[in-house]
């Protein structure tokens, strides 16, 4: 089936208020994770989707790209309260993941290479062969927690702007052709094993 792609993040802005937004990606630090405002801001996210996914769907889109598999990960070298945040992230997700499904529309996940925490990095330090390994098994694990998800979309050469304020950021961890080609050899045999697609986007 040909794959027709539609960026899905803007029903997580509503309520945004900045005066210079960055559009890229989901605005994670924005998200309620707990208290009482976390059940109506995430009520108003799905409302906003279902619409959005019914639209898209209805001008012949049948996919959608989410941010991001940072942030739906679950990976022990994280800090508690990291992963607890997380929990809820992928709960949320998850009942976004069946909406979107019962508008026939298919999912794929974003993916910087790399977002880390500052535990992560003391792990990791500058060595990007530990960081292409360590990176495989969080996308691994993002895929085998979620079958819903029928591909990730790889996004090399980027990094998060000063104005993110996030525990989880992402920085330019490959930096010639070598070390992408290294990385590949890392993702691709974990998708070909579970028959899911990897976009690969510079």
């Amino acid at each position: 089936m040909e794959l027709a792609l539609i960026d899905a993040i803007g029903p997580f802005f509503r309520g945004y208020q900045r005066r210079r937004i960055n559009w890229s990606k989901i605005p994670f630090s924005h998200l309620a994770t707990a208290g009482p405002g976390r059940a109506a801001q995430w009520s108003v996210i799905r409302a906003d989707l279902d619409v959005f996914a019914r639209e898209a769907a209805g001008l012949g889109f049948n996919a959608v790209s989410l941010d991001d598999v940072a942030h739906l990960s679950d990976h022990p070298w994280l800090e508690a309260e990291v992963r607890a945040r997380n929990a809820v992230f992928r709960e949320e997700f998850r009942r976004l993941f069946v909406l979107l499904r019962s508008r026939q529309l298919r999912i794929y996940l974003t993916a910087d290479f790399l977002t880390t925490s500052a535990a992560v990095d003391e792990r990791l330090g500058s060595r990007t062969g530990a960081a292409s390994a360590w990176f495989g098994e969080v996308v691994a694990a993002c895929l085998d927690d979620f079958p819903e998800v029928e591909g990730i979309i790889l996004r090399i050469g980027e990094a998060d702007g000063k104005d993110v304020k996030d525990p989880l950021r992402s920085r330019l961890a490959a930096r010639s052709a070598r070390e992408v080609n290294r990385l590949l050899r890392v993702l691709i045999p974990l998708f070909e094993r579970r028959e899911r697609r990897l976009i690969f986007r510079t």
